[in-house]
């Protein structure tokens, strides 16, 4: 076990004695680091199980200005200011409960750019820090949490306001970025994906973190145009927007994708008095079934929808005005699908 970049790099660390206490491999700690290489510069680092210090060490060797290594184990501990003796930076050291240290830190009014979690495999307790990281305030604005844990468990279990924004598998390991991130769904079949919709998902990127598009199946509804390319035209509709918005599919109800990603808040548009009737209910029914929040958005041009613009193009008449200008030129048959 050694330190593998930065100014310390090639020192090899003392591994715990304790087997049960697993140290990040030299391999699956390069690919972390690699992940979140641009944000160490000057940070202040969290090292909240850290066994034998590797990681928070890593972090101070890649340009981290300060690290905080804490653990409930004495013998880790020990291991961990053993291989602190081996470099010059700044640092501290706190034995105790991770909770007890959290509040501890909270109470300081400490603040973490990166907050590394590695806790024993299978345990459930990485989901526990990052609920006690929520609850007691302690990281930074912009800031990460890493997350290792195996990779025949399930994805760690975030917090309201946080989620996993990069997930990678490194052989028996799967490392999570995890960050406070609000965000929302906007929901349809989108046969075809219109201005309307373009404005809907504008309007939720101005309001939250992240915004998933995501295309559903009506099972009484026969679409005009196949899911492959219906996705294709969405992603082509949304190019222009920042890397926020993210597409998917989904065969499922709508609060079951949400529920699956963590997701709190959907966003509906309604064009009409009918309109707002109907997601009014739909609304209730969310909240009622799955805890969704929703929010309805005013059309910005009530005359915009999927259904006109099916009608168009069954009259072969002009899309323009009403769905994206490279969109139009595909379902108006003056430029391929493939371009």
């Amino acid at each position: 076990m050694r330190v593998i970049s930065g100014k310390f790099r090639g020192i090899v660390l003392t591994p715990p004695p304790d087997r049960a206490v697993r140290p990040t491999t030299d391999r699956v700690k390069e690919s972390m680091f690699d992940l979140i290489s641009y944000r160490l510069d000057g940070a202040k680092v969290l090292d909240l199980f850290s066994g034998s210090g590797a990681l928070g060490i890593e972090a101070l060797s890649r340009g981290a200005e300060y690290c905080l290594f804490a653990d409930a184990s004495r013998e880790s501990l020990r291991v961990t200011e053993s291989n602190l003796k081996k470099i010059c930076a700044s640092f501290d050291i706190e034995r105790g409960d991770f909770k007890k240290v959290l509040g501890g830190l909270s109470a300081s009014g400490a603040k973490f750019d990166v907050v590394f979690l590695d806790p024993p495999y299978k345990t459930g307790l990485a989901a526990e820090a990052l609920a006690a990281i929520s609850e007691y305030g302690v990281l930074e604005k912009g800031g990460v949490i890493v997350v290792e844990r195996a990779r025949d468990d399930r994805p760690t279990v975030t917090p309201d306001g946080y989620r996993i924004v990069d997930s990678r598998a490194y052989g028996s390991s799967v490392v999570e970025l995890v960050e406070k991130c609000t965000a929302a769904a906007v929901t349809g079949t989108f046969d075809p994906f219109t201005l309307g919709h373009l404005y809907l998902v504008e309007k939720a990127a101005e309001a939250f973190d992240k915004v998933y598009v995501v295309m559903l199946l009506n099972p009484d509804k026969t679409p005009s145009i196949p899911e492959k390319k219906r996705l294709k035209l969405i992603k082509l509709s949304l190019r222009k927007l920042p890397y926020k918005v993210e597409t998917a599919f989904y065969d499922g109800l709508a609060i079951d994708y949400l529920a699956e990603n963590n997701i709190k808040y959907i966003v509906r548009g309604v064009r009409s008095a009918a309109d707002f009737e109907y997601e009014s209910k739909m609304a209730e029914w969310n909240y009622a079934h799955g805890g969704v929040r929703t929010l309805l958005v005013p059309a910005r041009d009530s005359d915009i929808s999927s259904g006109r613009v099916r009608e168009l193009i069954s009259e072969h008449k002009s899309l323009k005005g009403l769905i994206d200008e490279d969109v139009r030129g595909i379902l108006e048959g003056d430029r391929p699908w493939t371009k």
